[in-house]
């Protein structure tokens, strides 16, 4: 592989949905758009494969709808987008207490 393994990793989103939303628009405004020819398309059929399996495994575990983050490794070779795996993060949000304020004039 040319190059280092890079890392992006999105923030902590209120659904997993969300997250991989959000490396879609990373991919598409880091890659897609800057590059042209073979290596957009190449680029483009590797985020597909990619995101077609975030999308599977996410529904598969019934992870969806849970607060989430993606976390994707990839190399960029001869300008291709080239994914070696991603880790989709899942929490569930749990009241952590409740604080009650009256106000009077």
């Amino acid at each position: 592989m040319a190059g280092e393994l890079q890392v992006f990793r999105t923030t902590l989103t209120p659904t997993v949905r969300g997250a991989i939303s959000k490396v879609r628009r990373w991919f598409y405004a880091s890659f897609y758009s800057k590059v042209k020819g073979e290596a957009r398309e190449a680029s483009k059929e590797n985020w597909a494969k990619l995101a077609r399996m975030l999308i599977e495994k996410s529904n598969e575990q019934g992870l969806s709808d849970k607060a989430g983050r993606v976390t994707l490794y990839y190399y960029v070779k001869d300008g291709v987008f080239v994914p070696v795996k991603a880790e989709i993060e899942a929490f569930e949000i749990k009241p952590a207490g409740k604080v009650e304020i009256t106000f009077s004039p």
